[in-house]
């Protein structure tokens, strides 16, 4: 799959002239193959789901209860999955109570940097919402317009407000990540110029919040925004420059550089004008940011020297390695939710397709960046040469 052409391009261009030198060759090579995971079958197959639970708690949750306490468990954009309803009553077992549960695949997140507590993803729950999450006016892009609801089915609503709610939740996250990101940089004495790009950083995700919490209103009739954040007592910084340096390798320079391209994919094919317009702030942000992990590489790199650098190049092996995995067998294609180019008219895609953009994200402009640096190198028996994108 290739990606939007003058968008990768200028992403490239970008990366590589902020970063480090780079040659024409660099450009080109991207590792074989894109490891997908296996597509499950979309019916309502309900599964047993369980959870830790003592009898001086007292009795289970009910339906209503379990349903909100697997999804704090399950972040969709963590484990891919999202917990759609739960079927049954609890069942207790063993130290935990277990329900017959509907979990629907949701495809890889792709916004934003992720706030990370050990080793999870921290979001906010969403509730009903006053205007100080949404965008100004309760509307979205240029002049104060809204999506067009017109010929959506009941569904393809429900669709994407579940999809623009669940941007919006990572989106907000990033607030803090990037809050949290200021003060390591700030605790390893990073320049000013990225201190300053951190927090601006951050500004933009608030932006990215309003405008993903707007159209969730939009597409549900109702508004929404985030509850509190479920921030701990403590923030814990960045032990040290190798940690500050493969997290920001790994969330930006990796997730950073793939949502950017993402989010101009599904602006190419976004055909509402106010869909478009927010994908539109929110590609050109996420480039921005993505370079600012580059840059933070690179400079946590010549401050901290070889360890930094290990570090770092391990990163981007792992993410050579997903794409080294052969495809799996042939499994029957997830059903959409809805009409698949009237989704895409509103900017969701679906799960297969994003993990197709991601994997063609990491291989055409991932990979050749760190390429340039010195920071991976294909193996001589798996490097291949991908065909030039002409203008």
């Amino acid at each position: 799959m290739l990606l939007d052409r003058s968008f990768r391009r200028t992403l490239i261009a970008r990366l590589l002239l902020s970063a480090g030198p780079s040659t024409a060759a660099a450009l080109l090579i991207a590792a074989p193959g894109c490891g997908e995971p296996e597509a499950e079958e979309a019916t309502e197959a309900a599964d047993i789901r369980c959870f830790e639970w003592f009898e001086e708690l007292g009795a289970c949750l009910d339906r209503e209860q379990a349903l909100e306490e697997f999804r704090s468990i399950y972040s969709p954009c963590e484990s891919r999955e999202e917990i759609r309803s739960v079927k049954s009553d609890a069942t207790p077992r063993d130290g935990a109570c277990c329900y017959e549960v509907v979990a629907e695949e949701t495809g890889p997140c792709a916004v934003g940097r992720p706030f990370m507590l050990e080793g999870h993803r921290r979001t906010a729950a969403p509730r009903p919402a006053e205007a100080g999450w949404l965008a100004r006016g309760k509307r979205t892009g240029p002049g104060g317009m809204e999506p067009s609801l017109a010929h959506l089915t009941d569904e393809e609503r429900e669709t994407l407000a579940e999809g623009w709610l669940r941007s919006a939740l990572e989106e907000h996250a990033s607030v803090a990540s990037f809050a949290r990101f200021a003060l390591d940089l700030m605790a390893h004495g990073a320049p000013s110029s990225l201190v300053e790009a951190a927090h601006i950083a951050a500004l933009d995700e608030v932006g990215h919040a309003r405008l993903g919490f707007s159209l969730a209103s939009a597409y549900r009739g109702a508004p929404v925004g985030p509850a509190a954040f479920p921030m701990p007592p403590a923030i814990p910084v960045a032990a040290d420059l190798v940690a500050l340096a493969r997290a920001a390798a790994e969330e930006g320079c990796v997730g950073e550089t793939v949502a950017a391209l993402v989010a101009a994919e599904q602006r190419a094919r976004a055909e509402d004008p106010a869909v478009r317009a927010a994908l539109e702030a929110i590609a050109d942000d996420e480039a921005r940011h993505a370079e600012l992990a580059w840059l933070t590489v690179a400079w946590a790199i010549g401050a901290g020297g070889e360890p930094v650098r290990r570090a770092v190049a391990g990163v981007f092996e792992a993410a050579a390695e997903s794409l080294r995995r052969p495809p799996p067998a042939e499994a029957e294609a997830e059903a959409p939710r809805g009409r698949p180019a009237a989704l895409a008219a509103h900017g969701h895609l679906a799960g297969a397709d994003l993990r197709a953009l991601s994997c063609a994200a990491v291989a055409q402009v991932v990979l050749p960046c760190a390429r340039s640096l010195g920071l991976w190198k294909p193996r001589a028996a798996a490097a291949a040469v991908a065909p030039a994108v002409s203008a």
